[in-house]
């Protein structure tokens, strides 16, 4: 009985384990995304500015 409560433990860690890692992908890939979405913004306004100017 023992063992097997051990097992089921380890078993909960290394998913809660994987959540996390899951999450913090996921979580660097939305910064990622929203960071290429600024750049994009910026590089719009630039030409923007840049049209008017010329």
């Amino acid at each position: 009985m023992m063992l097997y409560e051990l097992l089921r433990l380890a078993e909960e860690t290394d998913q809660e384990r994987r959540m996390e890692l899951q999450s913090t992908r996921l979580g660097a890939r939305r910064l990622r995304a929203r960071q290429r979405a600024e750049r994009r913004t910026e590089d719009a306004l630039m030409e923007l500015a840049w049209s008017r100017l010329c």
